[in-house]
């Protein structure tokens, strides 16, 4: 996708969607995407394109999605780029209870 187009034509080729959940933009750099799934998952995404017009105009990817884990009541959350070298994550993973150790501390 050329990086010289106009805002008028992203949006014939990527309208904007929204949902409840769900909602897609096209914007003059790339696009923005979010959803927010009813179970607590959510997912945020931006894509730019990086150097337009030139050799080395290329398309960078980045955004974080989480997950609930009920059964242990963990949260993971994972952060992503995507570009000409690759796909890099990082994660970290929240235990949503306060351990014994813990509680005793709050409790002084």
């Amino acid at each position: 996708m050329a990086a010289s187009c106009s805002a008028g034509f992203l949006d014939y080729v990527f309208p904007t969607l929204m949902s409840e959940y769900y909602s897609q933009v096209p914007t003059k750099e790339g696009y923005r995407f979010n959803l927010n799934d009813p179970n607590g998952s959510s997912r945020e995404e931006i894509g730019v394109i990086m150097n337009p017009g030139t050799p080395e105009e290329q398309l960078v990817v980045m955004g974080t999605y989480s997950t609930y884990d009920e059964k242990t009541d963990t949260d993971t959350i994972t952060m992503y780029t995507a570009d000409k070298d690759g796909y890099k994550t990082r994660y970290q993973i929240k235990n949503r209870k306060l351990s014994g150790g813990n509680l005793k501390s709050l409790a002084g």
